[in-house]
């Protein structure tokens, strides 16, 4: 096991005035594994960050490192950040402006707790350097490396001290969207190679998409839904996180019929009537449920003849993102709901209405609390 979290919960008092930034948070990262924690600003990731670091002190809880306790509330037990085997890389980069790039890297192992033999350290750093390819700037001072170079200095110094942990918190944020993009590949490939296990914090989905073998979705100092990324970007399990992983049609419906043998389900919804694929939840007639209709699995179909799910909504606009086209569609003539959906670029379509039906396998539904 990589790292356990175990009912942890946090509040903060000030002026006689309390706020509840975690509470019962639970999750389990195997070792090696690279999760996110994942939501928007203010629902409680960098602080679950900072407790697990031992940055900020839990009201309550357990935090274990490794197989070995760093936080138990019960046992009033609290090590330090120094003594729990763990490196951080922050956005803001926290390098020593007066040190040279390899001044960095070596600055920790030089002056940790673990004693490094002098050929030790060099050999260390210089691996380190090349891992994050800055071994031609060693020599260089930090101040003029540009951003992308100063955030791998912070991530050499974080690898170099092979630690059991490392916690990432928003590392990428002040870079442009290139530099993002290509550090988002070298980061994880760099801690895969390393072995390490790997906390990372964002509130970017496309980042925590491609980056993650877990995601951990939170809201509110509650966590939402733990799974991989396909799991929280298809299967959804709250209206919440189906809304913040980019689901911009949420449909609410009524069974109206359930054939239990073929595990066919109809649904009366706004769109009309919708046939889906039981998928684990057990639904009868009359219960609510809400549908989730992602924009990239419309199936453009233009023919005369008619299937399952086939529909034709009136075009509302089209907007061109480059390789493909969203289409927005009138869902209720005078609500004005809309419907979403996203074809390639090149994919003729009519130029008043777009005929389009969804298979049933691929429409994921969920019940509302």
């Amino acid at each position: 096991m990589g790292l356990r979290v175990t009912d942890l919960s946090k509040c903060f008092t000030r002026k006689d005035q309390s706020h509840q930034a975690l509470e019962n948070v639970s999750f389990i990262v195997p070792r090696g594994a690279f999760v996110t924690l994942l939501g928007p600003s203010g629902c409680g990731k960098s602080t679950l960050l900072n407790m697990i670091a031992g940055l900020d002190q839990p009201t309550s809880g357990l935090i274990e490192i490794g197989g070995k306790p760093v936080y138990d509330g019960a046992r009033r037990l609290f090590v330090p950040p120094a003594l729990r085997d763990i490196s951080m890389v922050f956005q803001s980069y926290a390098i020593w402006p007066h040190m040279t790039v390899r001044e960095n890297v070596d600055f920790p192992l030089k002056h940790g707790r673990k004693k490094w033999t002098a050929a030790d350290r060099e050999a260390t750093v210089t691996r380190s350097l090349h891992k994050v390819h800055l071994e031609s700037f060693q020599d260089r001072p930090a101040p003029l490396l540009s951003g992308g170079q100063q955030q791998r200095v912070s991530l050499a110094r974080a690898i170099a001290q092979s630690p059991s942990l490392i916690l990432l918190d928003e590392p990428l944020s002040n870079l442009d969207a290139n530099l993002r993009d290509a550090m988002q590949k070298e980061i994880r490939s760099i801690v895969t190679e390393e072995g390490i296990t790997a906390v990372y914090v964002t509130h970017d989905q496309k980042e925590a998409l491609s980056m993650s073998d877990i995601v951990i979705v939170m809201k509110d100092g509650h966590v939402e839904q733990i799974g991989s990324p396909m799991d929280v970007y298809y299967r959804p399990q709250s209206r919440f996180v189906a809304d913040f992983m980019g689901a911009p049609n949420l449909l609410d419906g009524t069974v109206t019929s359930v054939n239990k043998t073929a595990g066919d389900i109809e649904v009366a919804c706004p769109l009309g009537t919708v046939w889906l694929k039981k998928s684990g939840v057990d639904v009868q007639p009359g219960d609510k449920l809400v549908l989730v209709l992602k924009q990239e699995d419309v199936v453009v179909d233009e023919s005369a003849e008619k299937s399952t799910n086939t529909f034709e909504l009136p075009i509302v606009r089209r907007v061109f993102l480059g390789e493909r086209m969203e289409i927005v569609c009138a869902l209720d003539k005078g609500t004005g709901r809309h419907l979403s959906v996203y074809v390639n670029a090149r994919t003729p379509v009519g130029t008043q209405s777009l005929s389009f039906r969804y298979r049933p396998e691929e429409i994921h539904y969920f019940r509302e609390p």
